[in-house]
């Protein structure tokens, strides 16, 4: 089966003024990233595997001096398969997100600093912890980095913090009246995103092709509601009650991000459905519950000295 991202508007120049205007905004592919946020679900640290690594030297000060004219901030990213971390004008909730492999929603009791309060950091170690790193499983590697960028907080920020799972609202993702109706996957499937000169992928596919349009291909349960799960999507958590153990490939409209209001009425004009709406073609419904959310709990942070 050949998938063909598009959004299916009704008013194709309206649609195209407000993509035109949401290309400012990311739009990354959600599987196989390092800061992907754990399923809010989910237990907090594996039990199978226990990191140990930590960075060799690392340089850490607050950025004082900032030209709130124009300036790039880096979240703090590794360079893949290393002990290496670069962090540009970053917010101290990036490095505990980084940290712990949660979303901004799931940490709870942050520090309540003045904007703009930003952090340069520079953090590596050496060719043998390189090695190591690269001889783990992604899963591995993505929980040594994580131990780093924690040890790193706790030696220079005097960070604190604890696991806590609290009752809270969240939508149950299930199948509506009727039954699914999704595409189950087969080996050779292909998507084409719909801009020009796009190549076709084959394999797994899980990306916004556009600030409101999630395509999937090879996709399970488990991975759309994680990506539909925090306030910027969903608006909550969102947990798998569907029952389906297969993998998919279907489009449904989900925002990678909420849209400024200047762009709102274009999208309704233009036809856009709602998630609500989007997930009622897949056969798929959002159901208003309570439920578990985890999180990370900050008991105690500091700026760190200067270095």
């Amino acid at each position: 089966m050949t998938l063909h991202a598009h959004s299916g508007s009704n008013s194709e120049v309206k649609l195209l003024v407000l993509v035109a205007g949401l290309m400012a905004f990311a739009v990354p592919c959600a599987l196989g990233q390092a800061g992907a946020a754990v399923s809010a679900a989910s237990t907090p640290e594996s039990a199978q595997y226990v990191p140990t690594m930590t960075f060799d030297v690392a340089s850490v000060r607050e950025n004082k001096d900032i030209d709130m004219r124009g300036f790039t901030m880096t979240p703090g990213m590794f360079v893949p398969h290393t002990a290496t971390f670069h962090a540009s004008n970053t917010m101290i909730e990036n490095l505990i997100s980084t940290a712990y492999g949660v979303d901004f929603y799931q940490i709870v009791g942050g520090p309540k600093w003045a904007w703009p309060t930003l952090f340069m950091i520079e953090a590596k170690s050496d060719s043998e912890a390189d090695a190591k790193l690269a001889a783990l499983t992604r899963e591995q590697q993505w929980a040594e980095q994580k131990h780093m960028v924690r040890v790193l907080l706790e030696e220079r920020f005097k960070l604190k913090a604890h696991w806590e799972t609290r009752e809270g609202d969240i939508y149950n993702l299930v199948v509506a009246k009727g039954g699914p109706k999704l595409m189950e996957y087969e080996p050779g499937d292909t998507v084409t995103p719909s801009y020009s000169g796009a190549q076709a992928m084959s394999g797994k596919v899980l990306r916004w092709f556009d600030p409101f349009n999630l395509v999937c291909q090879d996709t399970t349960m488990a991975e759309l509601v994680n990506s539909m799960s925090g306030p910027d999507r969903a608006g909550r958590v969102v947990i798998d009650k569907t029952g389906l153990t297969g993998a998919y490939d279907f489009t449904v409209p989900i925002p990678y991000r909420p849209l400024p209001e200047q762009f709102r009425q274009i999208a309704e004009d233009s036809g856009v459905p709602t998630m609500f709406e989007g997930l009622k073609q897949l056969g798929l419904q959002l159901v208003q519950a309570k439920g578990p959310i985890a999180g990370i709990v900050v008991d105690h942070i500091e700026r760190p000295e200067a270095n």
